[in-house]
């Protein structure tokens, strides 16, 4: 299980990608990048959905966002479930949204049971 400055990463059994952010994280665009290429390495490849736990986040640079909305990039995920339960998370979650709209299906959930529900409907 790879752990990065703001980032843990999994590839989870059910069949996603699984990222944490750790409590107080302001993520950068670097810190984007390099969790980026965990998911890669982990996924094999493969592209997957990923759930992203973001409900402990600080901050996220507008640099990260653009980078994980995936435009002029190749995706590496299928689609992006957000967890979010604070309202600094719910905001950043939304901003995500509006602003970068992502090139794959994307939406926020505070239950993590529900998120894995929406991922699996997908495949």
């Amino acid at each position: 299980m790879p752990k990065l400055a703001v980032f843990t990463t999994t590839l989870d059994p059910r069949g996603f990608v699984y990222t944490l952010v750790r409590a107080g994280s302001e993520i950068q665009l670097e810190d984007a990048k390099e969790n980026t290429a965990i998911v890669i390495r982990i996924s094999g490849g493969a592209n997957y959905p990923i759930l992203v736990d973001l409900r402990e986040i600080k901050s996220i640079s507008k640099e990260a966002r653009d980078h994980f909305s995936m435009r002029g990039r190749k995706p590496n995920v299928t689609a992006i479930a957000m967890l979010v339960s604070s309202p600094l998370s719910r905001i950043i979650g939304n901003f995500f949204l509006g602003l970068n709209r992502p090139t794959v299906p994307t939406r926020l959930f505070t239950s993590e049971k529900e998120g894995v529900s929406w991922i699996k409907t997908l495949n």
